[in-house]
């Protein structure tokens, strides 16, 4: 940033501050947090270690990690990292390796680092006393305790000279904002669910790419910047705290009816966490005063409609937040407020009587304004009655105020005025000696008087603006003082509230349910999901309604009562792991999925896409589902697939839930056979629950597999049509493996060569008139139920549309509008017809089923009486 200092013509430019993406304090559009991170790594014998910092500098916000390899797990480190640098926005990230011999390049590829994002450093470590020095400065610390000890990361050497590196990286760019830091927060790991193999993007919970639908999008209804962050927070960090968890459902369940009353008095408020750090280092823009008032009286409205709701709030929150705007009311003038950025501060701010100093300048300021304006009142008063012309007075920075007048109207009273004079004070000004600066449509009318009270106007003016400023910024470390703890119980209580609010939203927006979970132990924990749906693909209407499964895994005690076909297909009442089978597109996958996502957003806090979901609590979950991820580190597929094998024996507990999808599918049939059939006997003797979809039918043959009684083989059915040539998907689980002929059939129903088949849907579409259906669809014709359907033609005939059918009666919905786990207004739940097949429906002679997943996509299902 380039600023420059002096008059002209002798100006000086100089750098004042080096803004980065990491370091962009002022210019953030984006309400997500923006992490500056600082990695300092090590490695000896090929065993890394770690040292994790990062610093969102808009809201203060620190937080910091130290993780080491072992000699059987020697990459753990970076893969917690880069389960960090996942989780958490960093816009820039600032590498220090510790040993010369690490393959740098390898350890960025490894981490999937952009480089444009990255600085290397290769510096001398920083001693201790450095450190100290830094952190008792940065953090104003006195204390009889050493800064690092007081900071309590004296155990953490890698992370506290990680910080060090950071706090240098940042002082080196702009040494303001690193000012007031909020202490460094440890992310340990026994709260939290631990995540591996990269299964937040496997599962679709987020994405690199911004374009692609995710959980997160989903599920995000909050209303604010502080619930969005909070939001984010909560979804990509599970925890394994019962307690903790039964508030945020609690909560949530509170506020299920109401959700829309406070949506929109949430909507009023601003970012009160980016808010709160500007007030600390004095960069709060007068017009983000303005929006702390309005976000106070936002806030003031939602705390009363909560406590009737009997929502938990401190009880001094509600009285410290109306005297936080009762004081900025009485203080400051918030309209003119409203009007500038610090920078561009031009009057006075403050009511009257807060500052005699500046009202006193302000009203001589105006005094002589009037004196201006009597003069300008004076020539007015020359027009005669019913012509009177209005003057103005206006300035430049150039020439000062002047009176301006159009030369036509000048023209009428110019005799006049030259014999005319005005009296101020008891001094005569004659108007003969003024100054006439005629321009093409006006007149310039100035004076050595009106020069003179000019400059007066002028230094008051630049006396009150300096004034201004410094009691400003006098303010705002009096409202940091007294009110900084007031607003971060404000942050926590409206992110908090957002939150549940956007939880209860999706309940009733997408049929979500309370999960119900349980401890976590080491007998009789098992995990039973009924109507269990993937909330993704239920979301595009054009998948058609969602067919939801049960899926039940652990010990069957007498309060099971639901009959799973899990249990049916087990030898005793205990489903430690599921073979899945199926064809592509069968759904297999999305099954898996869909368990691995009801589970992170169980232990997140958030209601799930089931009709009931009940598990003791898991303390990892782990992926190895096939996607691009992690291709361009230069590894083949196989490899990674091992790496990932092997990262998931050795971390993988008796609490752990694994999912795997298609493993070893990057080799030959007879290897892959025998690593999955290894895996599964590694997942059997650790305990784990997990569920592998697979196309190895020979697995069950294979009696080391076929002698674990606690492996299950299931199927997604699927059934072929003879007469229409064509497979029919039914996606429910179904015992055994199924048929391993079905690729066979779904080849057979695409038997033709794909150029004959175009030419063939060519011809067919000119035959059978489709271009008269595509005129009718440019109609853009909607039916008012569902925007996403289009009314060409009655889904039975070629006629036109009368009547949009719902095939589940709109009479079976809840209030919201639900039937079952879809709403009424789904896109497969509604079909078009013409009149004459509309009232054969109604009378009973067309029974119409709903739609039906072939290996040609969704078809209708009726039957005529």
């Amino acid at each position: 940033m380039v600023r420059q200092k002096g008059e002209p013509p002798h100006v000086k430019r100089y750098i004042s501050n080096i803004i980065s993406p990491g370091t962009n304090f002022d210019y953030l559009i984006e309400s997500s947090e923006n992490y500056l991170v600082s990695l300092l790594i090590d490695c000896n014998h090929q065993i890394y270690s770690v040292g994790y910092s990062a610093i969102d500098v808009t809201t203060g916000k620190t937080m910091i990690n130290e993780v080491h390899g072992t000699r059987e797990d020697k990459t753990y480190a970076l893969d917690e990292i880069f389960n960090l640098l996942q989780t958490y926005k960093t816009s820039e990230i600032v590498l220090t390796f510790n040993t010369e011999s690490i393959d740098k390049e390898w350890v960025q590829n490894y981490l999937e680092i952009t480089p444009s994002v990255v600085h290397c450093i290769n510096k001398e470590r920083l001693k201790v006393t450095y450190q100290n020095e830094l952190f008792g400065r940065i953090y104003a610390i006195r204390s009889l305790l050493s800064p690092i000890e007081y900071l309590d990361i004296e155990r953490y050497p890698y992370a506290s000279e990680s910080l060090a590196i950071l706090c240098d990286f940042i002082i080196e760019h702009d040494a303001n904002i690193i000012e007031k830091m909020s202490r460094p927060i440890l992310l340990g790991n026994s709260r939290y669910l631990y995540i591996g193999n990269n299964a937040l993007e496997q599962l679709d919970i987020i994405s690199k790419n911004p374009s692609e639908m995710t959980l997160l999008n989903l599920i995000d209804q909050t209303s604010t910047a502080i619930g969005k962050r909070l939001l984010k927070e909560r979804l990509l960090n599970p925890i394994c705290d019962l307690k903790t968890l039964n508030e945020r459902f609690d909560l949530s369940a509170q506020l299920i009816s109401d959700y829309k009353k406070f949506e929109i008095a949430l909507k009023q408020v601003y970012d009160l966490e980016r808010i709160l750090r500007r007030i600390a280092l004095k960069k709060l823009h007068p017009l983000e005063l303005d929006y702390l008032g309005t976000s106070l009286e936002a806030i003031l409205g939602i705390l009363k409609a909560a406590e009737l709701k009997k929502v938990p709030i401190p009880k001094e929150l509600f009285d410290e937040s109306e005297a936080l705007l009762l004081m900025l009311k009485n203080t400051f003038v918030l309209d003119s407020c409203a009007k500038f950025r610090k920078d561009q501060i031009s009057e006075n701010l403050f009511q009257k009587g807060i500052f005699p100093q500046i009202d006193k300048i302000e009203q001589n300021k105006q005094e002589r304004f009037s004196a201006l304006e009597h003069i300008a009142n004076h020539i007015e008063a020359l027009f005669e009655e019913g012509n009177r012309s209005t003057l103005s007075i206006e300035w430049l920075e150039s020439e000062g105020h002047y009176i301006a007048i159009s030369r036509n109207r000048f023209a009428l009273i110019e005799d006049k005025l030259m014999q005319s004079f005005i009296t101020i004070g008891e001094q005569h000004y004659f108007f003969k000696d003024f100054t006439y600066k005629h321009l093409k449509n006006s007149v310039k009318i100035s004076a050595s008087l009106i020069d003179e009270i000019s400059q007066e106007i002028t230094l008051s003016n630049l006396q009150m603006i300096a004034l201004v400023k410094q009691r400003y910024d006098e303010m705002l470390e009096k409202i940091e003082t007294h009110y900084a703890l007031t607003l971060e119980h404000l942050i926590s209580f409206v992110g908090t509230l957002d939150v549940a609010l956007s939880n209860a939203k999706c309940a009733v927006l997408y049929n979500y349910v309370r999960p119900e979970l349980l401890p976590m132990q080491e007998k009789g924990r098992f995990i039973e999901a009924i109507g269990l749906r993937h909330p993704l693909i239920e979301s595009r209407e054009e998948n058609g309604i969602y067919i939801p499964n049960d899926l039940f895994l652990g010990h069957c005690t007498p309060e099971i009562t639901h009959d799973h076909v899990t249990l049916e297909a087990c030898h005793e009442n205990d489903v430690q792991g599921i073979l899945l089978y199926g064809i592509n597109s069968s759904g297999k996958s999305s099954l898996m999925k869909s368990l691995g996502i009801a589970v992170i957003m169980a232990q997140a806090g958030f209601f799930v896409p089931c009709a009931s979901l009940r598990f003791h609590l898991f303390d990892k979950i782990f992926t190895r589902i096939i996607s691009h991820d992690n291709l361009y580190k230069g590894l083949s597929t196989f490899t990674v697939e091992m790496l990932e094998l092997k990262n998931i024996f050795n971390r993988a507990t008796e609490f752990s839930l694994v999912l795997g999808d298609e493993i070893s599918h990057g080799t030959e049939t007879e290897s892959a056979l025998a690593i999955v059939a290894s895996s599964v006997i590694k997942m059997h003797t650790l305990g784990s629950f997990f569920v592998f979809a697979t196309h190895l039918h020979q697995l069950n043959r294979l009696s080391l597999i076929s002698e674990l009684k606690k492996v299950i083989y299931l199927h997604l059915g699927v059934s072929y049509d003879e007469e229409s040539d064509k497979l029919l998907y039914n996606r429910k689980l179904e015992i055994g493996s199924g048929s391993s002929l079905y690729g066979l059939e779904f080849a057979k129903s695409l038997h033709m060569d794909p150029t004959f088949i175009k030419t063939a849907y060519d011809i067919r579409r000119s035959l059978a008139g489709e271009l008269g259906d595509m005129e009718l669809l440019k109609q853009k014709k909607r039916s008012k139920y569902n925007k996403n359907l289009y009314l060409a033609k009655c889904a039975l005939c070629d006629e036109y549309v009368e009547e949009v059918h719902h095939i589940k009666a709109q009479e079976c919905a809840d209030e919201h509008g639900n039937i079952d786990h879809f709403h009424q207004n789904h896109r497969y739940n509604l079909i078009p017809l013409c009149a004459k097949h509309h009232k054969m429906v109604h009378e009973g002679k067309i029974v119409i089923s709903g739609f039906v997943m072939g290996s040609d996509g969704l078809k209708l299902k009726y039957e005529e009486k």
